[in-house]
Protein backbone atom coordinates (compact mmCIF):
# COMPACT_ATOMS: atom_id res chain seq x y z
CA UNK A 1 0.00 0.00 0.00
CA UNK A 2 1.73 3.60 -1.04
CA UNK A 3 2.13 5.73 1.72
CA UNK A 4 4.30 8.38 0.03
CA UNK A 5 3.79 9.67 -3.65
CA UNK A 6 7.60 9.02 -3.88
CA UNK A 7 7.03 5.42 -3.17
CA UNK A 8 6.99 4.14 0.08
CA UNK A 9 4.96 1.30 0.38
CA UNK A 10 3.69 -0.28 3.75
CA UNK A 11 3.75 -3.89 4.28
CA UNK A 12 4.08 -6.94 6.41
CA UNK A 13 7.81 -7.40 8.09
CA UNK A 14 7.32 -11.31 7.90
CA UNK A 15 6.63 -10.67 3.68
CA UNK A 16 9.86 -9.02 3.18
CA UNK A 17 12.15 -10.64 6.12
CA UNK A 18 13.41 -13.72 4.21
CA UNK A 19 12.91 -12.17 0.58
CA UNK A 20 15.14 -12.40 -1.92
CA UNK A 21 13.21 -11.32 -5.14
CA UNK A 22 9.57 -9.57 -4.70
CA UNK A 23 8.08 -7.22 -7.22
CA UNK A 24 5.42 -4.21 -5.97
CA UNK A 25 2.72 -4.11 -8.88
CA UNK A 26 0.51 -1.38 -8.99
CA UNK A 27 -3.29 -1.46 -9.71
CA UNK A 28 -2.48 -0.71 -13.27
CA UNK A 29 -0.21 -3.73 -13.55
CA UNK A 30 3.29 -1.29 -13.20
CA UNK A 31 6.05 -3.35 -11.64
CA UNK A 32 8.97 -1.46 -9.90
CA UNK A 33 11.82 -3.38 -8.05
CA UNK A 34 11.86 -2.60 -4.51
CA UNK A 35 14.39 -2.26 -1.68
CA UNK A 36 13.54 -2.38 1.99
CA UNK A 37 13.60 1.11 3.85
CA UNK A 38 13.14 -0.39 7.01
CA UNK A 39 11.35 -2.97 9.27
CA UNK A 40 9.73 -3.90 12.98
CA UNK A 41 9.58 -7.41 13.29
CA UNK A 42 7.79 -6.43 16.89
CA UNK A 43 5.01 -5.22 14.64
CA UNK A 44 5.10 -7.47 12.11
CA UNK A 45 5.60 -3.72 9.52
CA UNK A 46 8.00 -2.71 7.36
CA UNK A 47 8.42 -0.18 4.70
CA UNK A 48 9.96 -0.36 0.84
CA UNK A 49 10.55 1.71 -1.43
CA UNK A 50 10.26 1.56 -5.23
CA UNK A 51 11.72 4.20 -7.24
CA UNK A 52 9.88 7.09 -8.83
CA UNK A 53 7.48 9.96 -8.12
CA UNK A 54 4.16 11.02 -8.05
CA UNK A 55 2.18 7.86 -6.93
CA UNK A 56 -1.21 8.05 -5.88
CA UNK A 57 -1.02 7.36 -1.99
CA UNK A 58 -3.88 6.33 0.99
CA UNK A 59 -5.20 8.39 3.55
CA UNK A 60 -5.02 6.88 7.01
CA UNK A 61 -8.15 6.58 9.26
CA UNK A 62 -7.80 6.84 13.11
CA UNK A 63 -7.86 3.53 14.49
CA UNK A 64 -8.44 4.30 17.90
CA UNK A 65 -12.17 5.52 17.40
CA UNK A 66 -12.97 2.05 15.87
CA UNK A 67 -15.81 0.29 17.58
CA UNK A 68 -17.01 -3.14 17.92
CA UNK A 69 -19.30 -3.96 15.48
CA UNK A 70 -18.36 -1.63 12.90
CA UNK A 71 -18.09 -2.84 9.22
CA UNK A 72 -14.63 -2.94 7.47
CA UNK A 73 -13.32 -3.96 4.33
CA UNK A 74 -10.08 -5.93 4.10
CA UNK A 75 -8.06 -5.76 0.14
CA UNK A 76 -5.36 -7.74 -0.87
CA UNK A 77 -4.28 -10.55 -3.63
CA UNK A 78 -5.25 -13.90 -1.58
CA UNK A 79 -3.58 -17.00 -3.46
CA UNK A 80 -2.94 -14.93 -6.30
CA UNK A 81 -6.36 -13.17 -7.18
CA UNK A 82 -5.51 -9.70 -7.26
CA UNK A 83 -7.48 -6.92 -5.71
CA UNK A 84 -10.10 -9.28 -3.86
CA UNK A 85 -11.94 -7.38 -1.66
CA UNK A 86 -13.69 -8.70 1.21
CA UNK A 87 -16.15 -7.11 3.93
CA UNK A 88 -16.44 -7.77 7.79
CA UNK A 89 -17.26 -6.29 11.03
CA UNK A 90 -14.77 -5.32 13.94
CA UNK A 91 -14.38 -8.05 16.70
CA UNK A 92 -12.21 -7.31 19.00
CA UNK A 93 -9.96 -4.56 19.56
CA UNK A 94 -6.48 -4.70 21.07
CA UNK A 95 -5.86 -8.05 20.76
CA UNK A 96 -2.59 -9.83 21.20
CA UNK A 97 -1.32 -12.68 19.06
CA UNK A 98 1.77 -14.64 18.88
CA UNK A 99 3.68 -14.98 15.33
CA UNK A 100 5.00 -18.31 13.64
CA UNK A 101 8.60 -16.49 14.89
CA UNK A 102 7.03 -16.57 18.33
CA UNK A 103 7.01 -12.45 18.42
CA UNK A 104 4.50 -11.10 20.54
CA UNK A 105 2.34 -8.51 18.43
CA UNK A 106 -0.13 -6.50 20.70
CA UNK A 107 -3.18 -3.82 20.34
CA UNK A 108 -3.93 -5.33 16.98
CA UNK A 109 -7.48 -5.27 15.88
CA UNK A 110 -9.69 -8.37 14.96
CA UNK A 111 -12.58 -8.75 12.65
CA UNK A 112 -14.50 -10.81 10.65
CA UNK A 113 -12.95 -10.46 6.80
CA UNK A 114 -12.17 -13.40 4.90
CA UNK A 115 -8.60 -13.06 4.52
CA UNK A 116 -6.45 -15.88 2.30
CA UNK A 117 -2.72 -16.43 2.56
CA UNK A 118 -1.88 -13.33 0.15
CA UNK A 119 -3.77 -10.64 1.88
CA UNK A 120 -1.05 -9.79 4.62
CA UNK A 121 0.07 -6.47 3.96
CA UNK A 122 -3.10 -5.40 2.30
CA UNK A 123 -5.51 -2.48 3.97
CA UNK A 124 -8.19 -2.87 6.16
CA UNK A 125 -10.37 0.32 5.37
CA UNK A 126 -13.43 1.83 6.78
CA UNK A 127 -16.76 3.13 5.32
CA UNK A 128 -15.11 6.70 4.37
CA UNK A 129 -12.39 4.75 2.89
CA UNK A 130 -9.86 5.25 5.13
CA UNK A 131 -6.86 2.67 5.93
CA UNK A 132 -7.85 1.94 9.86
CA UNK A 133 -5.16 -1.46 9.52
CA UNK A 134 -2.29 -3.30 7.71
CA UNK A 135 -3.76 -7.27 7.39
CA UNK A 136 -1.29 -9.09 9.07
CA UNK A 137 -2.59 -12.67 10.19
CA UNK A 138 -5.27 -15.12 10.45
CA UNK A 139 -6.02 -17.63 13.20
CA UNK A 140 -6.02 -21.32 11.71
CA UNK A 141 -8.03 -23.61 11.54
CA UNK A 142 -10.51 -21.01 12.10
CA UNK A 143 -12.65 -19.12 10.10
CA UNK A 144 -12.91 -15.54 9.20
CA UNK A 145 -10.34 -14.73 12.28
CA UNK A 146 -8.61 -11.92 10.42
CA UNK A 147 -6.23 -9.60 12.64
CA UNK A 148 -4.62 -6.68 11.48
CA UNK A 149 -2.36 -3.96 13.12
CA UNK A 150 -4.31 -0.85 13.83
CA UNK A 151 -3.64 2.53 11.74
CA UNK A 152 -2.20 4.78 14.53
CA UNK A 153 0.33 1.83 14.97
CA UNK A 154 1.26 1.90 11.41
CA UNK A 155 2.03 5.43 11.55
CA UNK A 156 4.30 5.67 14.35
CA UNK A 157 6.07 2.66 12.91
CA UNK A 158 6.67 3.96 9.42
CA UNK A 159 7.49 7.88 10.99
CA UNK A 160 10.50 5.74 12.28
CA UNK A 161 11.11 3.55 10.12
CA UNK A 162 11.19 6.55 7.62
CA UNK A 163 13.29 8.55 9.90
CA UNK A 164 15.59 6.37 11.19
CA UNK A 165 15.44 3.00 9.56
CA UNK A 166 14.15 0.71 12.80
CA UNK A 167 12.22 1.87 16.05
CA UNK A 168 13.50 2.89 19.15
CA UNK A 169 11.69 1.62 22.49
CA UNK A 170 11.88 2.60 25.48
CA UNK A 171 13.66 -0.10 27.96
CA UNK A 172 13.71 -0.05 31.53
CA UNK A 173 15.66 -3.12 32.64
CA UNK A 174 12.94 -4.20 35.33
CA UNK A 175 12.72 -7.81 36.44
CA UNK A 176 10.39 -9.61 38.74
CA UNK A 177 11.02 -12.22 41.19
CA UNK A 178 8.29 -14.99 42.13
CA UNK A 179 9.31 -16.89 45.45
CA UNK A 180 10.68 -16.59 48.97
CA UNK A 181 13.22 -13.97 50.11
CA UNK A 182 15.61 -15.54 52.32
CA UNK A 183 15.68 -13.92 56.21
CA UNK A 184 18.63 -11.46 55.48
CA UNK A 185 17.22 -9.66 52.42
CA UNK A 186 13.59 -9.47 54.53
CA UNK A 187 15.77 -7.67 57.25
CA UNK A 188 17.57 -5.50 54.89
CA UNK A 189 14.10 -4.74 53.01
CA UNK A 190 12.73 -4.20 56.45
CA UNK A 191 9.66 -6.92 55.40
CA UNK A 192 8.29 -8.63 58.15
Amino acid sequence: MLITDDGAVVTNHHLVSDATSIAVTLSGGEEYDWRVEGSDPATDLAVVRIDGDGFPTTQFGDSDRLKVGQQVIAIGNPLGFQATVTAGIISGLGRTFRTDSDRLVEGVIQADAALNPGNSGGPLINAQTQVVGINTAIILPAQNICLAVPSQTVQWVVDQLLGEEKVRRAFMGISGYSGKLRPDKRQTLEIE
